[in-house]
């Protein structure tokens, strides 16, 4: 059974079985580092996305871009503008 049979993929089921049997042998410490270094990647390919967008970006304004990109849907614009004055301060 594939529980990923409701997203697109160009993989075949067989070979996603693989993938998931090779996972799931590992210690859930295993899996749980290997979401944590996934989670890492996928957040420093956003950040280099944005600075490559605007390479004189702020530290703190690259905090709030990078909050706001990946969060879009998850918090309100008031929500997003105490992000940004918490990064930031307030905008002028």
């Amino acid at each position: 059974m594939n529980p990923y049979k409701n997203l697109p993929s160009d993989t075949p089921d067989h070979v996603l079985k693989i993938q998931h049997d090779i996972v799931m042998r590992k210690t859930p410490l295993e899996r749980l580092k290997m979401c944590c270094d996934m989670a890492d990647f996928s957040m420093a390919m956003v950040r280099r996305l944005i600075k490559d967008k605007h390479p004189d970006i702020s530290e703190g304004e690259l905090k709030y871009e990078t909050i706001k990109l990946v969060y879009a849907d998850c918090y309100t614009e008031e929500d997003f503008a105490r992000i940004r004055a918490h990064f930031v301060g307030s905008k002028s």
